[in-house]
């Protein structure tokens, strides 16, 4: 119940996660605070508990039957005597420990400090017969410790193995290791409205039988160790000790409902949320992969997974798909097998490994289907030494796999240098592409001008892009990164009209591209946020990018990571050209180089989720009228990693897929999570 009261000191540093309270924020003061009173509370009650229930063991075990409140009397009294010899146990206790990190300083070797610990703890193991000796027979505390250690006699051995197995091993190690297993395997079988209920009951249970075992065992240790004759008198001794009072018959039904009374108060809480707490469901899809697992055909050439593969997610049209593309591999898809992403597979998208790096595009047609663009060879443009040119070009995907559209037509001239361009994907609303490109102008020797790009749009109205039209829109003077860091987005609007953000990452400078029709026969650049002087030998790609979404009424939403501090800012545009716009700082300076996701909800509210690499966090923020609420969603248990991509299910909750990586690549622990907030900040 303490434990209970404590949530109501939690405020916004509580969530729900899979149906289970979880700390995701660092705790308020208070609640530490109440949490050491906690432990104290636990230790006091404990040391009353316990002699209690080996009072009442003791006495079924000679024939009489004592009623609760006699034996929590007879407990209460003599818990002085009890918590002398629990402190002096527990001084025994911290020596035993710090002998042990003695032996690993010295000898830097942990299995020699644990075979120190486990034989110091059973050389001391006798001296827990001091709780029968208080309770049964009245000693005091340093009394009670001579008596427990003497009991034995020459059968100092058995009572030894006896304690350890009985007192420490099984209740202390045993049967939490069990509940826990076990419930670890029922939770996923169940919904995550009686998860917190069930576990609650689970784990309450868990602590009551593991003290009923502890007790059990110290009080037939006590009794029936001595020799026959020693154990006759011992009996009558104790027997003669006994507090007086009635027996009461057993009430089982009271006691298991009394027992699981705070289970089911927590699983309550859990339900209605009256705090209400950010509520989420969490998946770890990699947990148990192995290689073999992750392919589509369960051949050699099945494809894999790594930290730096995540792209982008889309709810797809029964299941969540991922796009996982990297300089490593070609492009793959990972298709869930339900919205959680409980288990999943992997499909290539194309087997053919692309010279150039991952053009990093792709988008969701209505059907659910994805559109990926992808660099096709041209085997009519050849060169002695480059080889074959490559133009741009489309898969089409679903969940079997992805495919080039029939009568879809190249989407780009030929060209040997397809590193140097970036790409952006968006859907029309009639239900065709806008494909934008940037080419690196050609400079001396028909080589790439890195001082220079031409932007241009092109359009289809149909997904396979069978008859593309093809407009240059701009020239931006200026050093640009290359796609595989995403300084480039494209967003349409209702009336048809796209726009483009362009990031520059040598100064971080935003240039927006706006048409002033829908065929983009005139555009228009303007520079949403000028740059600044930066250290020419700073890596500033490695920061830098930017993502767009669009509101209804066609102005956009940018979110982009600075590429100088690496702060995380939300860009209002007042109008579609941003020559306007209200900046929302949303997180701070800090080392972390992934690029925020940003999508706009049902309601109108722009969405943005991002790491806090302070707090080690994945953070939702909701944000309308200028300002933005921001929740944990999720603890980063490895490292910053280097994807994170959010889309909305078909009930409108975002969810986030990200890597959680530490980064090394030898030894490396990671994982891919999927993160569905259910209930989302206010905003």
């Amino acid at each position: 119940m303490l434990y209970l009261a404590a949530m109501l000191l939690v405020e916004d540093a509580g969530s729900l996660v899979n149906g289970q309270f979880a700390l995701l924020s660092a705790p308020p003061v208070p609640l530490v605070g109440w949490t050491v009173a906690m432990v104290l509370i636990s230790m006091l009650t404990h040391a009353v508990v316990l002699p209690a229930t080996v009072l009442m063991a003791a006495s079924l075990m000679l024939g009489r039957s004592l009623s609760p409140s006699v034996v929590l009397r007879t407990a209460l009294r003599r818990a002085p005597a009890t918590l002398a010899a629990g402190s002096i146990m527990l001084l025994g206790t911290a020596a035993i420990v710090a002998a042990g990190l003695g032996v690993v300083w010295v000898t830097a070797q942990l299995w020699l400090s644990i075979l120190v610990m486990v034989g110091l703890a059973a050389l001391g193991a006798p001296f827990l017969l001091a709780v029968p000796a208080v309770i049964l027979e009245g000693y005091s505390g340093w009394r009670a410790l001579g008596r427990g250690y003497c009991l034995p006699g020459d059968r100092l051995g058995y009572a030894t193995v006896t304690l350890v197995v009985g007192v420490l091993g099984v209740p202390v190690l045993g049967v939490p290791v069990l509940a826990w297993q076990g419930l670890d395997q029922l939770v996923p079988l169940l919904p995550d409205s009686i998860v917190a209920a069930v576990t609650g009951v689970g784990y309450g249970m868990a602590g009551v039988l593991a003290t009923v075992f502890q007790a059990v065992v110290l009080a037939s240790t006590f009794l029936f160790l001595p020799y026959e004759r020693e154990q006759e008198r011992l009996s009558e001794k104790v027997l003669r000790l006994l507090p007086d009072g009635r027996p009461v018959p057993a009430r089982p039904v009271r006691v298991v409902v009394a027992l699981a009374l705070p289970g089911l108060l927590y699983g309550g809480i859990a339900l209605t949320n009256p705090l209400g707490w950010v509520e989420i469901s969490e998946t770890n899809v990699t947990e148990g992969w192995t290689r073999e697992s992750r392919g589509s055909d369960g051949s050699g050439d099945a494809p894999s997974l790594s930290a730096v593969d995540l792209r982008a997610i889309y709810p797809g049209a029964d299941q969540p798909l991922m796009v996982m593309d990297s300089v490593y591999s070609s492009p793959r898809l990972l298709v869930c097998v339900d919205a959680a992403c409980r288990d999943a597979s992997l499909v290539w998208a194309r087997r053919e490994r692309a010279r150039a790096d991952p053009v990093d595009a792709s988008v969701q047609l209505a059907d659910g289907r994805l559109v990926l663009t992808t660099w096709l060879e041209d085997p009519k443009v050849q060169h002695s030494r480059l080889g074959n040119a490559v133009r741009l070009g489309l898969l089409i995907c679903d969940g079997n796999g992805c495919l080039v559209p029939a009568g879809g037509k190249p989407l780009s001239e030929p060209t040997f240098h397809p590193s140097g361009s970036s790409v952006a994907l968006a859907v029309r609303p009639n239900g065709g592409l806008i494909v934008v490109e940037t080419r690196k102008n050609e400079g001396p020797a028909g080589q790439p001008d890195p001082e220079s790009e031409t932007v241009s749009f092109t359009f289809c109205d149909d997904p396979a892009c069978s008859r593309p039209e093809r407009r240059i829109s701009a020239e931006l003077e200026s050093v640009f990164d290359n796609g595989n860091y995403r300084s480039l987005a494209v967003a349409v609007g209702a009336d048809d009209r796209p726009v483009a953000a362009r990031l520059n990452s040598e100064n971080g400078a935003l240039s927006m591209i706006t048409c002033a029709d829908a065929a983009c026969t005139r555009s228009r650049v303007t520079t949403a946020q000028h740059g600044r002087d930066m250290d020419p030998m700073y890596q500033s790609r490695e920061r830098g990018g930017v993502s767009m979404a669009m509101r209804a009424d066609g102005r956009p939403i940018i979110v982009h990571r600075d590429i100088g501090d690496g702060s995380v800012q939300l860009l209002d545009c007042r109008d579609r050209g941003c020559a306007q716009i209200d900046p929302i700082a949303l997180a701070g300076p800090s080392h972390a180089s992934t690029l925020p996701a940003v999508v706009t909800d049902a309601v109108g509210r722009v969405l943005v989720a991002y790491q806090d690499p302070a707090a080690r966090q994945i953070m939702l923020a909701a944000c309308s009228d200028g300002r933005c609420d921001s929740a944990a969603v999720g603890r980063i248990r490895y490292g910053l990693g280097a994807g994170l991509a959010m889309t909305l299910d078909g009930q409108g909750n975002p969810v986030i897929a990200w890597t959680d990586d530490n980064g090394l690549h030898y030894g490396s622990e990671w994982a891919l999570r999927v993160t569905t907030v259910l209930q989302t900040p206010r905003g």
